[in-house]
């Protein structure tokens, strides 16, 4: 879901923030702005930035950055200055400004001068607390799967009853985040809602993002619904194909040791967080014991160390392995099969409300937008089933009908 905003680099987005502070003070306090702003900044500001309006020199483009980075703080001094209207340093766009510019530069101040910087990679503020637009300071930068984009994402519930019930598929709930919020964490929020409106399922089907140990875990016992979705492969194919994968390595959890499928036995055993703040346990074989090992290069890539695994606590581990196992038979794939029409519904969401690029500045209208929108698919699936006109069959490109056997 993108933001209703453009896409701006580095140097257009802290030149638009201090424009659009510049336009919100003009408004709510003219005569307090003319008393003081130099004369050159309304030919500055202006227009909004442009890349085609700035220089491509990059000398001259750092130029103009420490500029804006220096009139920034200008306006922001005197927006807190004990003269200034207190009520000014309340103004949203103030707010904004004086955020971008703590994230995105470094002032060093002597008593001779001031030195101001662009802060580096490493030092930036996480995506989830990152501006990235003075006109919607709800949306967040991410990437999944190598895409990248500003905005928010939008979580789609629906029923998915066989067709022989004779009941259509309605979307029975929405959850929209910023873009930054993990798939998984807004699991326990959709089953909330869904209780309460006594639409909770017994049994629900997810995409692979959404599925962690402790939700398959938790689901049944805590709520009675069966959570059916793919977990992701364990190790790496080629180490999994030559037999060194973590299914082969056995896992003594009183003694909390593991043997590697050659009979040696790790040294190290780490309980700790991963990435995603998740349980987990790093367990760690000794470099002199995989050094001589003859196998080494089919189960480690790493050339310093001994073969490192990482494994959920023992009751996350053993349901992760038997979903492995259940979703490798037709069974489990015949059943999973259903949850591809909710494809279908982020289709028609897109096509029919525009649901790929939001109209509104902020979460909150954003949210609201896309229970309409869900409000608005239900209508027409219902009239669409009131008519009797049948669900449209999967569509098959004219290559893929191709009998190439004949």
């Amino acid at each position: 879901m993108l933001a209703a905003v453009r896409n701006l680099n580095r140097l257009e987005f802290v030149g638009e923030t201090l424009r659009a502070a510049l336009e919100s003070v003009a408004v709510t306090a003219p005569e307090w702005l003319a008393s003081w702003m130099p004369a050159t900044w309304q030919e500055q500001y202006e227009a909004r930035m442009d890349s085609y309006r700035l220089p491509s020199d990059e000398n001259e483009r750092m130029q103009l950055t420490w500029r804006i980075a220096a009139d920034g703080y200008f306006l922001l001094n005197a927006a807190f200055a004990a003269t200034a209207p207190g009520w000014l340093r309340q103004v949203p766009a103030i707010c904004i400004l004086r955020t971008v510019w703590l994230q995105q530069f470094q002032r060093t101040i002597t008593d001779e001068r001031q030195e101001v910087t662009w802060r580096g990679r490493d030092e930036l503020p996480p995506s989830r607390a990152r501006i990235t637009s003075p006109y919607d300071p709800d949306s967040r930068s991410a990437v999944k799967r190598g895409s990248a984009w500003d905005g928010y994402k939008v979580h789609f519930s629906e029923t998915c009853d066989p067709p022989e019930s004779g009941r259509p598929h309605l979307i029975t709930h929405v959850v929209t985040t910023d873009a930054t919020v993990g798939d998984p964490l807004v699991v326990d929020e959709i089953h909330d809602r869904l209780e309460v409106k006594h639409l909770l399922p017994s049994e629900h089907l997810m995409d692979a993002g959404y599925i962690s140990a402790e939700l398959l875990l938790t689901a049944p016992s805590d709520r009675g619904v069966r959570v059916i979705g793919p977990v992701r492969p364990n190790t790496r194919r080629t180490v999994q194909a030559a037999g060194y994968g973590k299914t082969s390595f056995i896992i003594d959890w009183d003694t909390r040791q593991a043997t590697c499928p050659n009979g040696a036995t790790s040294r190290y055993w780490t309980e700790g967080l991963d990435n995603n703040q998740r349980p987990a346990i790093r367990i760690r074989f000794a470099t002199e014991t995989c050094a001589p090992c003859p196998a080494r290069a089919q189960c480690t890539s790493s050339r310093r160390y001994g073969r490192q695994l990482t494994v959920r606590p023992q009751e996350q581990d053993a349901v992760l392995e038997r979903v492995r196992a259940e979703q490798a038979t037709e069974e489990w794939k015949a059943v999973y099969a259903i949850r591809s029409g909710v494809e279908g519904t982020i289709h028609q969401a897109v096509k029919a409300t525009g649901a790929r690029r939001t109209r509104y500045a902020g979460l909150r209208k954003t949210a609201l937008a896309h229970v309409l929108a869900a409000t608005a698919l239900n209508l027409i699936r219902l009239d669409a089933w009131w008519t009797g006109q049948p669900l449209a069959p999967t569509r098959t490109s004219h290559l893929a009908k191709l009998d190439l056997a004949a």
